[in-house]
């Protein structure tokens, strides 16, 4: 248990295209203004900084895509009580203005992102952790829905970052963390409710009575 008026910080973490943004929004949905949500996506370096294959495609699904040494002094405001304000980050669309956004450092925060189990500076800041689990084929397919619809990215170009970029980075940075989460949510399947619970005793666990 942490002490009474500090923020628990929880980390939701999975694949891209498992759910993450889902699942943070039903567990926001039941806390309602007790909690706030910061996304990992709002620390990726700009472009002109993010890693190049061997194509000279940038390469967002290496951690060193992230500038995780500004997120892990965020997180350490938000323990702190402090609120942030910070941009948002547009996934490099042309004529998108980035967002100002305001993260309160409210009861529970919860972080949504790739990395957060693979970077110890990161882990360790964090209360809980959350896996997502969904299989490959399953985020492919949303993953193909999802970068169509809201990134303006044809398939071409999903299939390519899948192939060289995002089931690489699963295999060296996610898959081998997956046993330092505490809590496991399959989000593939139904009975999403019930691994919910879970989750909401985990973080009922590290709040004061």
């Amino acid at each position: 248990m942490i002490e009474s008026g500090s923020t628990v910080l929880v980390g939701v973490v999975g694949g891209s295209a498992s759910g993450k943004g889902t699942v943070v929004d039903r567990l926001l949905a039941h806390y309602g203004g007790d909690a706030a949500v910061l996304r990992m996506d709002d620390y990726y370096r700009p472009l002109a900084a993010v890693p190049r294959d061997a194509e000279g495609e940038p390469n967002f699904d290496v951690p060193a895509a992230l500038d995780l040494e500004r997120l892990a002094g965020d997180l350490d405001r938000l323990r702190a009580g402090e609120d942030l304000r910070i941009q948002g980050y547009t996934f490099n669309q042309p004529g998108v203005q980035p967002e100002e956004l305001h993260i309160a450092a409210r009861a529970v925060v919860f972080l949504d992102g790739l990395f957060l189990l693979h970077d110890p500076g990161i882990r360790e800041r964090l209360h809980l952790t959350v896996y997502i689990h969904a299989t490959p084929e399953t985020r492919l397919a949303r993953r193909m829905a999802r970068d169509q619809a809201e990134r303006s990215l044809t398939p071409d170009i999903i299939q390519y970052q899948w192939d060289r970029h995002v089931r690489p980075g699963d295999l060296a940075f996610l898959e081998p963390v997956i046993p330092l989460a505490d809590v496991v949510v399959d989000n593939d399947r139904t009975g999403l409710d019930a691994d919910l619970t879970e989750v909401f005793d985990a973080i009922a666990s590290l709040r004061p009575h």
